[in-house]
């Protein structure tokens, strides 16, 4: 047998120490509408954490330069080649289109369905408990906004999909190691974070080029400042994961915007 297959045969071979987490699209359903759990996809391919099993940042592995190599003979074996690097920006502009797309689509459909075509809850109702069978949150204000991202989730998904399917991930959790600095793919609620949108390095979430945060409001305040004390506060702690740009908002009425 070939030797450098061997060789090539015994490093791809992982401990089960080194187990990587199989992240896939999926969730729970609550009516019509599906609840996504955290998703990476092809995003997970990065390496693990042996202490830990969180997914870490390949800039802080030793053996990362070794690991990159055989994944790129691994994928010449397999008759393909991934070019992995971030988005430039005519294909991160084309994402956010699409993210703004789907935020519009989502809230108009929504509001359609419950109150009428061209009709949306009035102010006055949205600190109120929602009047439907299901519920998904004791205010009319947190239910529609869990309707909103649902449905904007799904817009998401597909339509990214087609066009970028190694870039992004929908509500990933993450967190960053207060010692290494290190960026980890969770399930850990304790010090991590769960952005809406994170575009990043190709296959490679921990490498993070862009997080925005999806935001619904309700009634007669979609025209009022969405930079509240808590959304900054939210979007200074994506900012501390790093990125190559600002977190930033996207809302149904003034699509992307940044503090």
């Amino acid at each position: 047998m070939n030797k450098a297959f061997i060789v090539l045969a015994v490093l791809l071979w992982p401990p089960a120490a080194h187990a990587q987490p199989q992240l896939s699209w999926g969730g729970q359903h609550a009516g019509a509408r599906t609840q996504f759990n955290q998703s990476c996809g092809a995003a997970c391919s990065a390496p693990v954490n042996a202490s830990t099993g969180e997914i870490l940042a390949p800039g802080a592995v030793r053996a990362g330069q070794v690991l990159e190599k055989v994944i790129r003979a691994t994928e010449a074996i397999q008759g393909f080649i991934t070019v992995s690097r971030f988005l430039d920006e005519a294909q991160k502009k084309a994402v956010e289109e699409i993210l703004v797309a789907c935020v519009k689509e989502a809230n108009t459909q929504v509001d359609d369905e419950l109150f009428g075509k061209g009709r949306s809850l009035p102010d006055s109702e949205c600190s109120k408990e929602p009047t439907v069978r299901e519920k998904l949150a004791p205010t009319w204000r947190r239910h529609l906004g869990k309707l909103k991202h649902a449905a904007a989730f799904e817009c998401i998904q597909r339509r990214l999909s087609e066009k970028f399917p190694d870039n992004f991930s929908i509500e990933p959790r993450l967190r960053k190691d207060d010692l290494t600095k290190e960026v980890l793919l969770t399930d850990r609620w304790d010090g991590s974070l769960l952005p809406d949108i994170v575009i990043h390095f190709t296959r490679n979430i921990t490498r993070i080029q862009c997080i925005y945060d999806l935001k619904f409001p309700c009634g007669y305040d979609v025209g009022a400042n969405p930079w509240t004390a808590e959304v900054v506060a939210q979007m200074t702690s994506y900012a501390r994961l790093g990125g190559e740009c600002l977190p930033a908002l996207i809302t149904p009425q003034r699509a992307i915007v940044r503090q």
